[in-house]
């Protein structure tokens, strides 16, 4: 247990940087920035609510988050790789799926910690304009799903590939949002799909929800689907760690 928190203090500490806390949550509180200029001069209309759901999913959820989840995800062990730091992964007898779990809790906890920055402050900014400070319920249970699977699935990616933060640039851009919006039967092979039906489940007639394809509105069906998500990635990244030579 000592070596794994050690692992994941070290991790968070290389992936929650200044400058990348800096420019991510930024990039993150971009929903939160257009509602405080659109709340000027105007309180609790169903527009502010509306244009706060259509930013929040639409920025945040299906841009911000993912972008900072793949560049951590892909940090995680492939900084290590590169910077050829792995074998100090090796120096004592820890077991592959202990460093496989612990860097990719830290993929997902320093995802999260960014994640909820922006959906913190779209909160307070949506719920002060509306005066429903319930609005943001949705939105930071869809961050929570999408970081669990952004942040896992990219983890072994990472290691694999020098290429990984390109390859999940490609699958957000091409994939997601063009054949999975376009065509509703794929939808379920969306991470930003999967947590939009979380999210629709918390904030029901959202206009987004029109995106969602062939899911139906379940938050427990997207909590598992991430689960089963991070579980096949945490054994698939042990086993490339039980491949690669550490020592």
């Amino acid at each position: 247990m000592n070596a794994q928190l050690a692992i994941m203090r070290v991790t968070l500490r290389r992936l929650i940087t200044r400058k990348r806390v800096i420019g991510l949550a930024l990039f993150a509180s971009v929903p939160a920035i257009i509602i405080l200029f659109a709340s000027t001069g105007e309180r609790g209309s169903d527009r502010l609510t509306s244009l706060y759901h259509d930013t929040t999913f639409g920025i945040l959820i299906s841009v911000a988050l993912p972008v900072i989840a793949i560049v951590n995800g892909a940090a995680a062990l492939g900084d290590e790789r590169r910077s050829h730091t792995m074998p100090f992964l090796a120096l004592k007898p820890i077991p592959r799926w202990s460093i496989a779990l612990s860097t990719t809790i830290a993929s997902v906890g320093a995802t999260l910690t960014i994640a909820f920055v922006g959906v913190g402050l779209g909160w307070l900014a949506a719920g002060s304009a509306t005066g429903d400070w319930g609005v943001g319920k949705g939105p930071a249970l869809a961050a929570l799903v999408a970081a669990i699977g952004y942040g896992t699935i990219f983890v072994p990616i990472g290691l694999l590939t020098r290429r990984a933060t390109v390859i999940g640039l490609i699958y957000l851009f091409l994939w997601e949002a063009s054949f999975a919006n376009a065509v509703g039967a794929l939808a379920p092979t969306s991470l930003s799909h999967i947590a939009l039906q979380a999210y629709v489940d918390i904030s029901p007639g959202i206009s987004p929800a029109e995106a969602l394809g062939t899911l139906q509105p379940d938050l427990g069906k997207a909590l598992l689907k991430m689960v089963v998500v991070a579980i096949v990635s945490l054994a698939f990244t042990t086993w490339a760690l039980r491949k690669q030579d550490l020592a």
